[in-house]
């Protein structure tokens, strides 16, 4: 889940774990992924299989966070794009804690829920 989505990066790693067999699911801000890079970051990812959804719910879906196999998460200030490496920004991960991550998947799945599915422009 994050604001914003562009890191090819980061679409590399979600294709490679959706080819693996891992459920891939991404939610972002439907305002703030409306630019044509955007765009194409969130087309490569559908058009990969990945479901992703925006939410409008909210001013901001500012979260930015990563669960993975129900017991890590990653978390901080880092949107999921090129430009974040230069900015200041923090992350956090914490590894083989499954009450933790249980905690942030309850945050994430209304905002999954809210969400409307993104479907590809091409």
């Amino acid at each position: 889940m994050g604001y914003s989505f562009t890191s090819p990066d980061v679409v590399r790693a979600l294709m490679a774990a959706r080819r693996r067999g891992v459920d891939v699911r991404v939610v972002v801000d439907e305002k703030g992924n409306r630019s044509k890079a955007r765009q194409a970051a969130t087309n490569r990812v559908v058009n990969a299989g990945i479901p992703l959804r925006t939410n409008d719910r909210y001013p901001l879906l500012h979260d930015k966070m990563i669960v993975t196999y129900g017991q890590n998460r990653q978390v901080g200030s880092f949107n999921f794009t090129r430009r974040a490496r230069a900015n200041s920004k923090n992350v956090l991960v914490v590894r083989d804690v499954p009450a933790l991550a249980q905690i942030y998947l309850a945050h994430w799945q209304p905002r999954w829920d809210e969400g409307a599915y993104w479907i590809s422009s091409y």
